[in-house]
């Protein structure tokens, strides 16, 4: 027993290089393996904390309008709903800048704020600032807001307020990027929080609601199939009660519009007759003051200032009466503007991932790495598992004659097993424990930090996640236990006397080229001695093309990825889009403002080119899935001017495509998610769950967001209703980050005006989403990288301890150090050479493959993979494979020569 430990021992010294290459194979393995499958569950794991302390409300309740008793009785009544908080919203400026506010009133047990400095605002005029401005404002320091808009109010009681507190919430969990606001630039700036009585309107404008059986936790598919589910149940009562408030409205006003009109028409009437009566009367005391002064009648020309005085007060009570006459009519105009406005009254209910950006966003971040940890490890863990398996194979093999020797010497099968199963078992548990260790902890913080560098998420909570473990240290142990059982197995059947003798060489045979013979008689003695050799070794051949080219095709796979993510902004905001900025108003405003917002942009001087169009925010489901996707459509009301700002390209040909009255164009991306064709129909949904069926006419290449496109005729048929123009399209003399800043600041001043929508800001989160999928790559191509360097490191070194007698025997004959060196590394480079080919045809199909998984729901990839990639993958790996060259050089060249004269006998 102490002899076998001994020899185990000392088998772990002479081979430490083979321990370490296995070893740092499984460690890569097991490192990608768990590191990418667990880290999807960790940040899930991770929000769902944060979510369930601050008590997120499940879905939100908003309106257009405030919301009376009855409305809220209706929302309090909906099934389904545990609670329902009521609260108060509202935008405001920061007074002397450009920068966007959403207050709001302190939550009671929803959507808590988690407070990181000071307290929560107590009196009217405290206030608690969102956590990303405590840079920028202090504890005791006081800020002023104002209302943004001409002629409306913020709808505060106060306008200075002191900061008492600063706070984080999940309803805002990005650091940039909160929302859309018809404010400043059109981008919220930040959030707060004041007490209810801030407000000067006692009816809350928004519900925050909990449901009564979530059916699991966040971005689980049950709780996000039964919040679909639900909302858009309740949608359907809301839009019913909407009905109905909006014709109690409607009522109320026509009974205000024409009880106003009568009222007024009867004090004009008699302001009118009034108004005669005093000129008249002016006349008349006038021609009576210079008949009483030219009598020089003191008490006639008292009797008459008297008088005077009198008419005065009557003259003052008549414009008394006109200065109402003014206000009423000017009540009266509002009245008739707000009936106008009726259609655009909402009552509508979302869930999380509707009325919360970030939330949805950093689902769609989880799910993206999950994409990759069904693909990557597959196939990084299969040529570890291959080349691990091969390795231990020809570890027992080359033991042959020590095996004979034991066995001669009586040892029992099992006692001269154990070097191997003991040396393969402590291989793969050393690879397991670092690649869990590194899988658990490292990679997922490493991505983490990279995805959640934009959310107010700080520390990942980690988890054991034993399951992945267990399942890695099966692979291990399949590939290096089991391998050394099978080939032990099959050695120890052969009697002691045969196995101490070396394995016969494998029989050689005529080869291809050999029938060539021109060809064959051209090459020189070694090319013909590598030629046998490579067809002799066919095993050893397929193993190494095969680990080169899973190795090739990864790290092409790594870098195409990057590359096919990276041209999505270009293609997009070079080729296709070509406007800096979208300007709605809303038209059934009053004539005057939506003029007012109308030349905002016709006639500024910033403005390169604009034209007109109607917008409108809609949304498409996708059979299967309980996601929406949120689609602009967009009815030009110039045809011919669209192409000036949006190029429509056929997707499969490139060909320009016009709008008919037979159908609409849809982008690339959301027809695909749509599974629709030319000729097919699919459905649009307004913001209440309004659906109308739309046919596809034709299908654009788009590579950022999803947009459908109509003409006014067909928009007609569709909606059955005109297009009227609600917005422009607007192109920028100067498209600087702060000139679109400053023209959308400008144009959201006007009371007309509903939102800016800027390319600049499509830009940003495509950017965003690309970046932190870029760190990620980062990690698989230097993963990807050294799993190249280590498998040829293992092959090269199989090749070579092999072939100990070989170079023993040409090193006796006289060859030179070089030609001993080049007898191993002809066969390595032609064999790698040929994996390299096969590994660019296999990271083309899986790059296609995971492309077709990867990209955000509201992006589209170019296909295909740039020369500079391949260049760079196959570049990589011929520097690897000479680094290999240079450490198995001094092996090669210590082969002891007297190898080659020692009997085997």
């Amino acid at each position: 027993m102490k002899m076998l430990n001994k020899n185990i021992a000392r088998e772990f010294k002479l081979s430490i290089a083979r321990f370490l290459s296995v070893s740092a194979l499984l460690m890569l393995g097991v490192f990608v393996l768990i590191g990418l499958n667990v880290t999807g569950p960790n940040m899930r794991q991770t929000a769902q904390k944060s979510y369930t302390a601050e008590r997120l409300a499940d879905a939100k309740v908003t309106s257009t309008v405030a919301l009376d008793a009855k409305d809220r009785k209706t929302v309090r009544q909906l099934s389904g709903i545990k609670t329902a908080e009521f609260g108060h919203t509202t935008d405001v400026l920061i007074k002397g800048s450009r920068h966007t506010m959403r207050i709001q009133s302190n939550p009671e047990t929803l959507s808590k704020l988690t407070l990181t400095k000071g307290r929560k605002a107590q009196a009217a005029d405290e206030i608690v600032l969102s956590d990303k401005l405590s840079g920028k404002y202090q504890l005791g320091q006081h800020v002023t807001f104002t209302s943004g808009k001409t002629g409306r109010t913020a709808g505060l009681r106060k306008q200075n307020y002191k900061i008492v507190g600063f706070a984080t919430s999940t309803e805002f969990l990005k650091k940039d990027s909160l929302g859309s606001t018809s404010l400043g630039s059109g981008t919220l700036y930040g959030f707060a929080y004041v007490t209810k009585s801030t407000f000067s309107s006692s009816k809350p404008n928004v519900a925050r609601l909990a449901f009564t059986n979530p059916k699991g936790q966040a971005y689980s598919s049950s709780y996000e199939h039964h919040a679909k589910t639900l909302t858009d149940k309740l949608q359907k009562k809301l839009n019913a009660r909407n009905k109905t408030r909006v014709a109690d409205l409607r009522t109320e006003l026509n009974d205000k519009v024409n009880s106003g009109e009568s009222q007024i028409q009867t004090n004009e009437a008699a302001i009118k007759t009034a108004s005669t009566q005093l000129t008249a009367a002016q006349q008349q005391l006038t021609t009576q003051l210079a008949a009483a002064q030219a009598a020089n009648s003191q008490v006639a020309v008292a009797q008459v200032e008297a008088r005077q005085q009198a008419l005065k007060k009557q003259t003052a009570a008549l414009k008394s009466k006109q200065t109402a006459l003014v206000t009423a009519k000017s009540d009266l105009a509002a009245a008739k503007t707000t009936r106008k406005q009726l259609g655009d009254v909402t009552f509508t209910v979302e869930s999380r991932n509707d009325y919360n950006d970030g939330y949805n966003n950093y689902g769609e971040d989880a799910q993206r790495i999950d994409v990759l940890g069904r693909s990557f490890p597959a196939f990084f863990f299969l040529i570890a598992i291959l080349v691990s398996f091969t390795t231990m194979q020809r570890m027992v093999e080359e033991k042959r004659i020590e095996m004979g020797t034991m066995r001669a010497l009586g040892y029992t099968n099992g006692e001269v097993m154990r070097e191997f199963l003991v040396y393969s078992v402590t291989t793969a548990v050393t690879g397991t424990v670092l690649g869990s260790a590194l899988g658990l902890v490292v990679l997922p913080r490493i991505i983490f930090n990279a995805y959640t560098a934009n959310f107010n998420f700080t520390t990942l909570l980690l988890a054991p996640h034993l399951g992945y473990v267990a399942v890695s240290l099966v692979l291990a142990l399949a590939s290096t236990a089991l391998a050394s059982w099978l080939a032990a197995r099959s050695s120890l059947k052969i009697i002691p006397a045969e196995l101490m003798l070396p394995k016969p060489p494998a029989n050689g045979s005529r080869i291809l080229l050999e029938r060539i013979k021109p060809l064959w008689r051209r090459m020189s003695f070694s090319y013909k001695v590598t030629a046998r050799n490579l067809f002799r070794y066919k095993g050893r051949m397929f193993m190494t093309i095969i680990g080169v080219a899973g190795a090739t095709a990864l790290m092409i796979t790594g870098f195409g990825i990057r590359d096919s993510l990276n041209t999505i902004v270009d293609r997009q905001f070079g080729n296709i889009s070509h406007y800096d900025l979208v300007t709605v108003y809303n038209p059934n405003a009053g004539t005057s403002t939506v003029r007012k917002a109308q030349k905002a942009v016709t006639d500024s001087n910033q403005v390169k080119r604009d034209t007109a169009a109607y917008f409108a925010n809609v949304y498409a489901t996708v059979s299967g899935s309980d996601t929406r996707e949120n689609i602009a459509l967009m009815v030009p009301q110039s045809e011919g001017q669209l192409d000036h700002y949006i190029k429509l390209r056929d997707y499969k040909t490139g060909k320009k495509l016009l709008l008919t009255k037979d159908g609409a164009v849809l982008s690339q991306k959301l027809a695909k998610l749509q599974g629709a064709s030319v000729g097919d129909t699919i459905s649009l949904k307004d913001t209440d769950g309004t659906a109308h069926k739309v046919k596809v006419a034709a299908i654009t290449a788009m590579y950022a967001g999803h947009y459908v496109y109509m003409n006014r005729a067909y928009y007609q048929k569709v909606y059955g209703k005109s297009a009227l123009p609600n917005a422009y399209l607007v192109t920028l003399k100067h498209n600087t980050s702060r000139s679109v800043n400053t023209f959308a600041a400008r144009f959201n001043h006007h009371e007309a005006a509903v939102e800016t929508v800027q390319s600049r800001e499509t830009k940003k989160t495509i950017t965003n989403i690309l970046g932190n999928l870029s760190n990620l790559i980062l990690v698989l191509v230097v993963s990807a990288s050294l799993l190249s360097l280590v498998v040829l490191y293992t092959l090269t070194n199989i090749n070579v301890s092999e072939r100990m007698r070989e170079l023993s025997t040409l090193k006796v004959l006289g060859f030179y150090p070089r030609e001993v060196l080049m007898y191993i590394y002809r066969e390595t480079n032609i064999l790698t050479g040929a994996g390299i080919l096969v590994g660019v045809g296999v990271g083309y199909l899986f790059h296609a493959y995971i492309m077709g998984l990867l990209p955000p729901a509201t992006a589209m990839v170019a296909p295909g993979l740039t020369w500079i990639n391949i260049l760079i993958s196959v570049g990589l790996t011929i520097v690897f494979s000479l680094m290999v060259m240079f450490l198995m050089n001094r092996k090669i060249q210590n082969v002891d020569m007297l190898e080659a004269l020692k009997s085997v006998d």
